[in-house]
């Protein structure tokens, strides 16, 4: 595939602690990993357990990813990738990075960017409009905008499974949950990422100018 990396498998007895120990450790030539991504787990207890060593990844100034694939593109369709920015966490400007990366690649050339948000009236609507048009041009990422008023009737995962059913990535921020409360929000991850194509979470360890809220 042309990706400059390298390959390695490390042994473990555990695989929280292990996760941990390697990411601290790991780099090559004066340079070290800031990011680190999970593949999706069929098993609960899985992502429960990358929700932990997220926590512990900030700490220590990590990113992490969370990958669900689930390519579902028809070819010499056009591919849109949608971003949903919740504004009260700092992974707008990750999460923009990392569809501009994915553009990059001659099979994403041309793909639609979306930065979607949802406020609770149209006051807040306007806010989060005059935002994302400071921050786009700065980022200097073309990309669309929409920010939808939430019907009383509709919850926000109703709204983001109708808008994005046909996005072919979706990139959603993540929370860093409260130690006792990975298994709830593992629930939460799970039913946001039903019923649409690649999702990727994220969570950003660093502080961002592109922070809404």
């Amino acid at each position: 595939a042309g990706v400059v990396a390298f390959p390695e498998v490390d042994v473990v007895s555990d695989f929280e602690t292990g996760v941990l120990d390697v990411a601290q450790a790991n780099g090559i030539a004066g340079l070290h990993a800031n990011t680190v991504m999970f593949g999706w787990s069929r098993r609960k207890a899985r992502l429960e357990s990358q929700l932990r060593i997220m926590r512990a990844m900030s700490y220590a100034g990590k990113n992490t990813i969370i990958t669900r694939l689930n390519w579902a593109h028809e070819p010499g369709s056009e591919k849109r990738i949608d971003i949903w920015w919740g504004g009260l966490q700092n992974n707008g400007d990750l999460m923009l990075l990392l569809a501009y990366l994915l553009r990059l690649n001659s099979g994403w050339a041309g793909a639609r960017i979306c930065v979607r948000s949802i406020a609770r009236d149209e006051k807040e609507r306007e806010l989060q409009l005059e935002g994302l048009a400071k921050l786009l041009p700065e980022a200097r990422i073309g990309a669309e905008t929409e920010v939808l008023v939430k019907p009383d009737e509709l919850s926000i995962t109703e709204i983001l499974h109708r808008v994005s059913a046909n996005a072919d990535v979706v990139f959603l921020g993540l929370q860093e949950p409260e130690p006792g409360q990975e298994a709830a929000y593992a629930d939460r991850i799970i039913e946001l990422a039903e019923g649409l194509n690649t999702c990727i979470f994220v969570r950003s360890a660093g502080e961002f100018a592109g922070r809404l809220g």
